[in-house]
């Protein structure tokens, strides 16, 4: 059953869901990493400011930018299917009843 559900992917697409699962789990351990790091490491100071604010500084921005890549690769490597483009409506409403 795994097979015909593959057969119909191309490999581009198959590599980008491989490189999406991977970035969705770094995703995951950044913003839990980012929570445990800015909890445990208040009192240690780097540069004036505290690690647990460091780790905001980090963890925050590269969250945003794993879910760009994420939202670009789905949009780069997944096609869209004739049928969702046909959804879209082009003249909403023409007359009122």
């Amino acid at each position: 059953m795994a097979e015909k559900k593959l057969r119909g992917k191309s490999d581009e697409e198959e590599i980008w869901l491989t490189i999406r699962s991977v970035l969705t789990v770094t995703r995951v351990i950044v913003l839990f990493g980012t929570i445990i790091v800015s909890e445990l490491f208040e009192e240690y100071y780097f540069l004036d400011l505290t690690i647990a604010i460091w780790s905001l500084i980090v963890g925050i921005p590269l969250f945003f930018v794993i879910s760009l890549l994420i939202l670009w690769g789905n949009k780069a490597f997944i096609p869209v299917s004739p049928q969702e483009k046909m959804t879209t409506i082009l003249r909403p409403i023409l007359e009122r009843t």
